[in-house]
């Protein structure tokens, strides 16, 4: 079967999409994907090995303006650049991620008569998968309370992780896995570390207020911190030392969640989905703007008691002392963690692949 994955933009889109695609090289399939040439998309697929096609970024405007006049001539173009990249790929089946990428390739793929699977890693789907999940043939969830109208399969597979990922949930090694990333960072591995991330992009509020709160955390445990892509001039010039390493960006995820006890983080679909998988109790921030996903993402493990929530306007130096470094205890670790590992939470690749095949 020869399948065009369609995703661009963000690490939340890009990497479920890889995850997906080596799923399905692995079981003999064709993968080709598509992407713009401004997204991580242009970075990631290739050096995952993989064929990039190129649609043009058609975003949607969401005020009045002259872009929001260009967007149909914008569409049609970007439309019948997927329809290239369809028949080029000779397509048998379309796979979409969601995004300004995938509308056009749900709407060439319906036109050419191609089967569509829409995989959508949000509680709250976005614009693009809400229109493609409207004609179909399968749909994929990441979360059970997701609802997305189809006339197609609807099933609950669970968010592709990537395969890194995927294999240090499985581990037998853990402990041999912690001493190595602990070693590669500088780190204790007999010390209570609290990972903090906001993602590949960063997130200036956490930076800023996590590190100003170093010593809090510090007198605990030990921090490794990832400010995002050039957004090492937030964190408090006192923060960094042997308990408060700092880094701008790391490829290798699965390193830093290896030697993680604890995780203080945005609460994107991508996060929350590897942090439930790997059993990493978290503190989700979810960001403050948008349509309210990320903390609907964060729900479930909210509720369960395996994640805390503190929204963005609560996260002040005060909430570090008082509800994130209490965490930093034994115990309390061990019963947030034994809470994730209940819900059962696994690797979505295999079970999304299955239903492509179906298709």
């Amino acid at each position: 079967m020869r399948i065009l994955a369609a995703a661009g933009g963000t690490a939340g889109h890009v990497n479920p999409m890889l995850a997906a695609a080596a799923e399905l090289i692995s079981r003999g399939h064709e993968v080709t994907c598509l992407g713009t040439k401004s997204g991580l998309e242009a970075e990631l697929v290739p050096a995952a090995g993989h064929e990039l096609l190129f649609v043009d970024k058609v975003p949607v405007p969401r005020r009045p303006s002259i872009d929001l006049l260009r967007l149909p001539v914008r569409l049609r173009r970007a439309v019948a650049q997927a329809g290239e990249a369809i028949d080029s790929a000779r397509a048998d089946v379309v796979l979409g991620f969601g995004g300004y990428v995938s509308a056009p390739a749900y709407l060439a793929a319906r036109r050419r008569g191609v089967p569509i699977v829409v995989q959508e890693q949000n509680a709250r789907p976005g614009l693009a998968n809400r229109l493609g999940a409207r004609f179909a043939a399968g749909v994929s969830l990441t979360f059970p309370g997701t609802k997305l109208s189809t006339p197609g399969v609807t099933r609950l597979t669970g968010l592709p992780l990537r395969p890194a990922i995927a294999e240090l949930a499985g581990a037998d090694d853990r402990a041999e896995r912690r001493a190595r990333a602990a070693e590669r960072f500088g780190l204790d591995p007999d010390l209570p570390t609290v990972l903090i991330t906001g993602g590949s992009s960063g997130a200036r509020h956490l930076n800023q207020v996590i590190s100003r709160a170093a010593a809090t955390l510090t007198e605990r445990g030990q921090v490794l911190h990832l400010t995002g892509k050039g957004k090492t001039a937030d964190i408090d010039p006192a923060a960094p030392g042997e308990r408060y390493r700092v880094l701008e960006y790391l490829r290798e995820m699965e390193e830093a969640y290896a030697v993680a006890d604890l995780v203080v983080s945005r609460s994107g679909a991508g996060m929350v989905a590897e942090l439930a998988a790997l059993t990493i109790p978290a503190v989700v921030v979810p960001l403050p703007i948008g349509n309210g996903e990320q903390e609907l993402n964060a729900r479930p493990y909210i509720d369960s008691g395996g994640f805390l929530l503190i929204r963005d306007a609560e996260l002040d130096e005060a909430a570090v002392a008082t509800r994130i470094a209490p965490l930093l205890e034994g115990e309390e670790l061990a019963r947030r963690s034994a809470l994730l590992a209940a819900a059962g939470v696994g690797d979505g690749a295999a079970a999304l692949a299955d239903l492509i095949e179906e298709m």
